[in-house]
């Protein structure tokens, strides 16, 4: 299966990879808009279009008040703190080492860069990525299982970018 570009974006044909129930959407469906995305391991086709999703429930009547904290990504009512899984912090290794890899491949004045400056680039880039999509993943996963357990979530709107602007900080909270 591919999609075809002929408006001002000059890629061309891309080929689709994607499972059974959401090429059967993309036939059945209007497609509202689409948008290409490139990241360090390459370019993703985003599909808008409108689509009925129903999730059956039962009310248990549980409630939890949720609080962000410093010391903890969440803590509810209850007590129950969720440690958040340093991720950055677990990588940093490798990603110093990609990071003096790719210094050592720059030439200052050199206007063409080398093959294996770009090749260690994109290294290093793909390593960015794998810690992005880790900490969104966690998150996403933790926010779903509070919902799922839970009818009604009470939770502070505070800002937490305040939070950890401090440099110490930056690194141990996520931003998804």
């Amino acid at each position: 299966m591919s999609i075809t570009f002929t408006d001002g974006f000059e890629i061309g044909t891309l080929s689709l990879y994607c499972n059974k129930q959401i090429r059967e959407d993309l036939f059945r469906l209007k497609i509202n808009r689409v948008r290409i995305v490139r990241r360090a391991d390459g370019y993703y086709a985003q599909f808008c279009f409108d689509a009925e999703r129903k999730e059956v429930g039962t009310y248990t009547g549980k409630v939890v008040g949720l609080d962000l904290g410093l010391k903890y990504f969440t803590k509810d009512q209850n007590g129950n703190a969720v440690i958040y899984p340093e991720y950055l912090r677990q990588s940093e290794k490798r990603l110093k080492k990609a990071q003096r890899k790719l210094s050592k491949r720059f030439v200052k004045g050199a206007k063409p860069r080398s093959n294996n400056y770009h090749k260690a680039r994109k290294q290093l880039g793909k390593l960015h990525l794998k810690v992005q999509r880790q900490r969104k993943d966690w998150a996403i996963k933790q926010a779903r299982c509070v919902v799922h357990s839970n009818d009604v979530i009470v939770y502070e709107d505070l800002k937490v970018r305040d939070e950890y602007s401090r440099h110490r900080m930056a690194k141990q909270y996520p931003r998804a």
